[in-house]
This record gives structure tokens, sequence and C-alpha cells, in this order.
């Protein structure tokens, strides 16, 4: 397989590489969501007793938040550890093709391709609940917002 041309590993080992770098650049950005979103519900839970209805319902959707971008991260880490693996099986599919054909090469493609489609499910899993979390973060501010418009003079 790899005998014709050696840069055809390249393209077996650039997509699953590629692919951990996009999971860990969003696993970057989401850790940053986490961070804020759970001082948001820290500032609200240490205010309770101040708080306004809608701050009060905004205080849910905090914690649904936090739950979310959690379980998100989640998927994103196994996501960015199945890519990871799929790179590393394909370099050793590279390997044995070379020196050891037949059902080792067959297996190593296999548990490649399994690790790849893993890693591809939590990544599409983590960005959908990403997607959620952010449609929860815009009816907070909505929801605040109309508060402070209603408390206006005017």
């Amino acid at each position: 397989m790899t005998g014709a041309n050696p840069f055809i590993v390249l393209s077996y080992v650039g997509g699953p590489a590629i692919l951990t770098n996009a999971a860990a650049l969003l696993l970057l950005s989401t850790s940053n969501r986490f961070a804020r979103a759970v001082d948001r519900s820290r500032f609200l839970t240490g205010h309770f007793a101040e708080l306004s209805p809608a701050a009060r319902l905004e205080l849910g959707v905090s914690g649904r938040r936090v739950r979310l971008i959690a379980r998100a991260m989640m998927n994103l880490y196994l996501s960015a550890a199945a890519f990871s693996l799929a790179t590393l099986m394909s370099i050793a599919g590279a390997v044995f093709a070379a020196f050891i054909p037949g059902t080792a090469f067959d297996v190593v493609v296999i548990a490649a391709a399994c690790s790849g489609f893993i890693g591809f499910g939590a990544f599409v899993v983590g960005a959908v609940m990403l997607v959620i979390e952010s449609r929860l973060a815009v009816r907070a501010l909505t929801l605040e917002a109309n508060e402070a418009l209603a408390k206006m003079p005017g």
C-alpha cells in the first residue's frame, strides 16, 4: 500500500491530525465559556436573596448552561483523544503495511477507522451541545435586558 507512494501515509494521518487540532481549539474556547458560566452561576447563587424573579429564572438557565458546557467538554475531550488515537493508529498501520502485511494491517486499519468515527461523533455531539448552550446564553441575556428595560423610567 505505501510502497508505491510513501506520502500516502500523510493523507491517512492528516485528517485525524487536523481534527485533533480542531477539537483542541474548540476545547480551549469552551473552557473559557465554562469558567464564565460558573462565575455567573456563583454570582447569582451568592446574591439569591436579592434576586428579582427574572434573575432567579436566569439562575436556573445558568445551571443548565454549566451542565451543558461540562458535557460538551467531555465529548470534546473524547473527540480529541479519539482523533489522536486514530492518527497514531494510521501511522502504525503504515508501518504494519510495510513490514507485516495481512491481518495485523487490517486490524490496525479497522481500529483507526473506529477511533476516527468515535472522534467525529463526539465532536458533533459536543458542537451541538455548544449551540444549545449558546441559545440558553442568549435567553439569559434577553431576560436580563428585558428586566433592565422594565426598570428604566419613562
